[in-house]
């Protein structure tokens, strides 16, 4: 069987940018939770800000890795571009 080795330094990068995009999200969720969770102990109330929050941040998480993935295409068709034009 043969082990799994990245050699490419592009694909470890992008593994890497990969996995932070990923934590990126995660994390904004788990904190819309955990603040959902405190103000709705703080306030008494139902599970109405786990929920608002939580949205929020789902929607605020996929928007800043929808933005991320923008960033990387327009990145490589300024680079194709480039070489397009010989520059």
């Amino acid at each position: 069987m043969r082990a799994f080795v990245l050699n490419n330094t592009s694909t470890r990068g992008e593994l890497v940018r990969g996995w932070s995009e990923s934590g990126d999200l995660f994390a904004s969720i788990v904190t819309g939770l955990l603040l959902g969770l405190l103000l709705d102990w703080w306030l008494g109330t139902a599970p109405l800000f786990i929920a608002i929050l939580s949205a929020v941040a789902a929607i605020g998480g996929f928007y800043k890795a929808k933005a991320a993935a923008a960033d990387k295409i327009d990145a490589q068709a300024a680079e194709a571009i480039r070489i397009r034009d010989g520059l």
